[in-house]
Formats: structure tokens, sequence, C-alpha cells
């Protein structure tokens, strides 16, 4: 039996937030203030007094007053865009959304997402991924990756439901994909409750809609990774999803407070410091974020009001959607 289809419409999408985001890494993020009392965050212990250290549960930390939404403002010249960091799953826990974000979305003339996951029939999303995600020939997956790879792939697969027929024939970066999309499954999270479809669905015949990428284009990245790169990908999904589910909550608590540093820190442990891990970050991380910023950029200069949702994990960071708009000009703000 092969992967359920109702899996495909976002499957892409969502396994690669998933993936980058999924290490917490609690135990090395730190909540620190300076000598001004400003909240930053580093990976190695405090030098004041003031400094926290951040427990599994974000939530309980932070006051209402500092619960922002994971949404900006980015103005230049007569051209305005608002983004919405998105997660591509999520549970009914995220709605409604803050009044703010939905007065944005109906000021905004056009819609910007990373991919159309609406206006795609399901079906040619499907025929995509199993076209560029499966082997064409024998061997599969199994005889592809190191046997510890695969053992510990298939310990994971097991508790998920899952089985050897199904993963064997997938290439090790559509298999992170559909373990990630089976974990969120299992702990009772959906696509169809993703905030971008959910912006998708409000735009039908009301908004145009404009992609920076496609999910074409999106199997086409990973399918060009090497396969050291893949299998590095694979083997960090399994290390991540057998940790079980509390991380999936930590990613929503982190969304909830609008917190693009902590949102960047942990995306960047994920990889780990090895050069492969470096590696996968760039192309799946820097180089789309610069990209992104281009056009984002190309698009504000015709003076129009975007609405713009992008996954979270792209927002922070020195090289992070926010910083390269303020570099080229932007004036970025939280409301």
């Amino acid at each position: 039996m092969g992967i359920h289809k109702a899996v495909f419409p976002s499957l892409l999408l969502t396994g690669l937030l998933a993936l980058a985001c999924a290490n917490p890494a609690w135990a090395n993020l730190y909540k620190c203030k300076d000598a001004n009392n400003r909240t930053h965050y580093q990976d190695s212990p405090c030098q004041q007094l003031k400094a926290e250290r951040l427990p599994g549960n974000l939530s309980r930390l932070f006051g209402e007053e500092e619960a922002r939404g994971f949404f900006w403002k980015a103005t230049a010249g007569q051209g305005t865009l608002f983004l919405l960091g998105s997660l591509h799953f999520g549970s009914q826990s995220l709605y409604p959304l803050p009044a703010l974000v939905t007065d944005a979305f109906s000021a905004s003339d056009v819609l910007v997402v990373e991919a159309d996951i609406d206006g795609i029939h399901n079906a040619d999303i499907a025929q995509t991924l199993r076209t560029k995600g499966r082997y064409e020939d024998k061997p599969g997956l199994e005889a592809r990756v190191k046997p510890m790879t695969w053992q510990k792939t298939m310990e994971l697969a097991n508790t998920l439901g899952m089985t050897e027929e199904q993963l064997r024939p997938l290439k090790p970066w559509f298999a992170s994909l559909a373990l990630t999309a089976q974990a969120l499954k299992q702990a009772g999270y959906t696509a169809d409750l993703g905030i971008d479809l959910n912006f998708l669905k409000q735009a039908e015949g009301k908004k145009p809609v404009m992609e920076l990428e496609s999910v074409d284009g999106q199997a086409s990245l990973l399918e060009g990774l090497s396969g050291a790169e893949q299998e590095e990908m694979l083997l960090q999904t399994v290390q991540e999803l057998t940790r079980g589910v509390e991380y999936f909550k930590t990613l929503i608590d982190v969304w909830k407070r609008g917190d693009a540093d902590a949102m960047d820190l942990i995306t960047r442990q994920s990889f780990g410091s090895g050069q492969l891990g470096g590696e996968l970050y760039k192309i799946l991380f820097e180089d789309r974020n610069l990209m992104m910023a281009n056009r984002l950029k190309d698009m504000a200069a015709d003076g129009r009001t975007y609405f713009v949702v992008v996954g979270a994990a792209h927002m922070g960071g020195e090289k992070g959607i926010l910083a390269l708009l303020e570099e080229k000009g932007f004036n970025i703000t939280q409301p």
C-alpha cells in the first residue's frame, strides 16, 4: 500500500519546514538580557544574572504582552509587504489569527506564497512527487544508504505505522518528507489547517496569487541534492522524529510569540556543525532566502501592497528574509 494520497498536496512544504525546525535543542538555547535590558538568544550560558534557560514549554515563560505573532511590515517607497511566517501544518489552536493579521490581509492587493498548493490539482502534485521522488529501477532506498541509516529509518517507520514496502521505492529526500508528514498526522496536525493554505482558500476569487517558488521547483531542488546530502537529510529527520512530538508543540509556541531569533537559532542548530549539514542548510535556506528577498523587492517596486506568507524558518537570522530586505532599504517593523 502506498502513501495515502491525502498527504501529497502539501507534503513537500510540510516536510521542508518541519525538517528544518525539527530539533528543539533547548538544552543549548538560552534567553539572555543585555546591559540595556534587551532580549537576545544564544547557544551558550548567559553571563548576566537575568538569564533564563529555556525549558521545553516556552509559553510558560512569557506573558500575553510578549505574544506578538510571527508577523512583520516592510515598507520601501510606495511599496508595502506584510510578512507572515507560516506553519505549513497546524491545528485549531492556531485560530483565530490576530486581528492585525487578518486586517492586513484584507487591505492587501496580492497574496504571495512559496508555492500555490491550492491552485494545483492534487493529482498533479502527486504525479510530480512520484516522478521525482521515486527510484525508477532497483535497488531501492535500502541499498542506497548505509545499513545503520536504513535500520534507524525502519525503526522509526514501525512506530509510525509505515512499512518497508512503502519506503523502499523512495529516494532519501522523499522518504524524509513522507516520515515527517506521517509523524505530523499522527500528532494531530494537518496541512488543511496550515497558515498558507488558510490564506490561499480566502484569496480564491478575491485576490491574485503569486508564487515565489513552485511545488515542481521545490521537488527539483531536493532531487538535485547529492546522495550524501539526501542521506544526511533522511538521517537527521529520523533522529529528530524519534524524539517524539514535543518539538511540534515547541515550534508552535515559538510561532505564537513571533520570535524570529529563537526560530532562527533552532533552525541552524538542527543542521549541526558539520560541513555536510552546513551545505544542506545553505541550499535549503540561505540560497532560497536570497532568491525570495530579491523577488519581493521587485514586487514591492510597483507600489502595491503584498501579503506574503512564507515558512517561518525563512524569516530570522543574519541571512533571513527580514535582514535581507532591511539591507535592500526596507523599513521593518513588527506590529
